[in-house]
Order: structure tokens, then C-alpha cells, then sequence
């Protein structure tokens, strides 16, 4: 079984981020798939018509040979685009909610049964459970980190010409994103208020092995980055190298078509690979638990003893 709670240096979070999806990619993926798949292929849907529409009109010659203004997909199609709009808005709320607290629940019931595969319904059901405060940690994230980070970017750029606003700016996406996520961690798998969560997420941010979290954060973003480039690159490099080879008139009408597919693919793939960074952070948060608490070493003194009876 993978070992959550055990003390981790920045070599250590990465490997063990591997070894996590070595032994549960599958069944992780799976159920993702499962109680995300409905949703996402609506959303799915709804951006194909919309992008495909919007680039089409955007890049469309056939106007009397004039360019289309974009203005009038707007005014042509008002209950359309406003129809579309809500219902991306509503769609993209509950997969968000789903997507974000998938690997922490999934993680959470790692560390209750010691299993090593669960059923969808069991983790549909555990998110269901944690609804109500996967809903207040994003409203009151609206009015606290958010603000916060709006302010930290402002310093950093008054201060971009010093160097210390330089390397403000380039830390500032690593520690809001550990700060925030191993905030979620603490307000979802305790029973705290979003205060206190939101000061332990900063002690497990500026603790000890600071540059450790934030080092593997960063290598497993860029990672990410790589994998995701290199699938949405090279038909992207295709469709460019098309634009420029074949006639405008022959292009606008796929033109379209071919740009929303690659969104499509673009944001499918942004969201199943932020559950790695996700569950490398979870990898932090057991691992600071640990270091804190000693909850293997003491399981681990209490079997001692059972075993001794």
C-alpha cells in the first residue's frame, strides 16, 4: 500500500508523486472519468459550438470582402450567446467542484481504509459529503486569497524594477498555489474553521522545507506543461502550417473547427493532469502531518504493542 504519512524531502515528493500513479493510476483515472466523464462532454459540447462559431466568424473573408466584425455575432445571436454563457458558467462550476476535490477525497480514503482501489460511488459519495465546504472554501477564497494575491502582484510590480520585485513575481504563482491547495487539504480533511485552515496552509507553506514544497511544485508544473505541449503543439503547428500553404477562403470555413478542437483538447488534458499537482501537494500535506504529529510512528508503536498481547 503507498505510504502517505512519511517524511519527505524535494526528491522525495516527486518520486513519491510517481509512485502514487504508478499504483493507482487506473482506478484513479477511472473513477475520474466516471463521475466527471458526463459533465465534462457537455462542456465539451458547449465549447465546440461556441469556439467553432466565434473563430469562425472571427477569421471569416466572405464579407463582401471586408473582415467580420465580431460585434455582430453578439447582436445577431443574443438569447444564443447568452443561453451558452449560463449554462458554461453552471457546468463549469460543478466540474470545477468535482475536479478540485477528487484527489483530496480520493487521498482521504486512502489514509481511512488502507485500500488500494475504491468504487466510484464510494468517492461520488464522500464528495457529496464534503459539498457544503467545498462550496465555502471557494466563496471565501473569493474574498480572502484572491484579494491578496491581487495586492502581492501589485507590490511585486511596483518593485519589478528592483530585483526583489523580479523574484517576488516569479515566486508568486508557486506560493499562491501551494498556499491555496494545502489550505483546501487542511479545511476538507479537518474539522477547522477556513481561518484556521488558512494558517496552517501557511505554516506547511513556510515551514522548514520550503524551498523542498515549492522546488517540486514548480517541476511537476513544468512537467505538466511539457506533456500538455506536446500533444496540443503538433496539431497546432499543423493547423498554422496549413493556414500559410492553403488559400484563406479554403481555410475559413474549418478554420474554425480545427481551433476549437485543439481548445477542447487543451482544457480536457489542463484538467486531468492538475490532479498530479494536486495529489503531489496532497503528498505535502501528509508528509508535514507527519513530521508534525508522527502519526506513522505511533500506528506503527501501537501494532508493536497489539502484537506483544
Amino acid at each position: 500500500m503507498f505510504q502517505l504519512y512519511k517524511q519527505r524531502d524535494f526528491s522525495g515528493y516527486i518520486i513519491d508523486t510517481i509512485a502514487f500513479f504508478k499504483s493507482y493510476w487506473k482506478n484513479f483515472f477511472g473513477n475520474y472519468i466516471v463521475i466527471t466523464g458526463g459533465i465534462l462532454i457537455l462542456l465539451c459540447v458547449i465549447y465546440f459550438f461556441v469556439f467553432r462559431d466565434l473563430f469562425t466568424a472571427l477569421f471569416s473573408s466572405v464579407n463582401d470582402g471586408i473582415g467580420y466584425d465580431i460585434s455582430y455575432y453578439f447582436s445577431d445571436n443574443p438569447v444564443l450567446f447568452v443561453s451558452m454563457l449560463i449554462m458554461m458558467i453552471v457546468l463549469s462550476i460543478l466540474f470545477s467542484i468535482f475536479a478540485v476535490s477528487y484527489p483530496v477525497v480520493y487521498l482521504g480514503l486512502i489514509e481511512e481504509t488502507g485500500r488500494e482501489d475504491f468504487t466510484s460511488s464510494e468517492i461520488f459519495e464522500r464528495i457529496r459529503k464534503f459539498l457544503p465546504r467545498i462550496i465555502r472554501f471557494g466563496l471565501y477564497s473569493l474574498v480572502t486569497f484572491f484579494p491578496l494575491i491581487i495586492v502581492a502582484t501589485l507590490l511585486a510590480s511596483v518593485l519589478v524594477l528592483l530585483v526583489v520585485g523580479v523574484f517576488i513575481l516569479i515566486l508568486l504563482i508557486p506560493v499562491a498555489t501551494v498556499w491555496i491547495t494545502q489550505t483546501f487539504y487542511v479545511y476538507l480533511l479537518n474539522e477547522v474553521s477556513f481561518t484556521d485552515a488558512m494558517r496552517q496552509g501557511w505554516k506547511i507553506l513556510f515551514s522548514k522545507k520550503f524551498w523542498h514544497i515549492i522546488g517540486s511544485a514548480v517541476v511537476i508544473y513544468f512537467i505538466l506543461s511539457i506533456l500538455q505541449g506536446m500533444v496540443t503543439m503538433i496539431p497546432y503547428i499543423f493547423m498554422m502550417f496549413s493556414l500559410f500553404t492553403t488559400g484563406n477562403e479554403e481555410l475559413s470555413a474549418d478554420f474554425g473547427t480545427y481551433i476549437s478542437i485543439l481548445y477542447i483538447v487543451s482544457f480536457v488534458l489542463s484538467y486531468i493532469l492538475s490532479n498530479i499537482l494536486t495529489v503531489n501537494q496532497g503528498i505535502v500535506y501528509y508528509s508535514m502531518q507527519e513530521q508534525r504529529y508522527h502519526t506513522q510512528a505511533l500506528s506503527e508503536i501501537d501494532l508493536i504493542g497489539q502484537n506483544v498481547e
